[in-house]
């Protein structure tokens, strides 16, 4: 099933899960250092992610505009995850060099 923004926003379950998982995804980048984020993609904002890690682990009484995180879904978040991926590929299966 593939969410709308209307369907989003009408599942609490939904949008609970979806904080999880960018929870971990926040967690996950800290761990990557900044300067190999910029190599990875010097024109996405990572620091994105991993402030809404500390926002949501930290502010749950507040709550979050899922309206903003139904954007950072859609919008923001293929291009990290294909960034991403181009690179866990690149690291996994380094260019051969010749040897002579």
């Amino acid at each position: 099933m593939h969410d709308t923004e209307v369907s989003y926003l009408a599942n609490n379950e939904r949008q609970l899960a979806i904080e999880r998982l960018l929870i971990r995804f926040g967690e996950a980048l800290k761990s990557i250092p900044n300067q190999t984020l910029t190599e990875i993609d010097p024109n996405i904002a990572w620091a994105g992610p991993k402030g809404f890690r500390d926002i949501a682990s930290h502010w749950y009484e507040e709550g979050l505009d899922h309206r903003l995180i139904w954007h950072a879904l859609v919008n923001d978040l293929p291009p990290m995850l294909d960034s991403l991926q181009r690179w866990i590929d690149a690291t996994d299966n380094p260019p051969s060099t010749p040897t002579t």
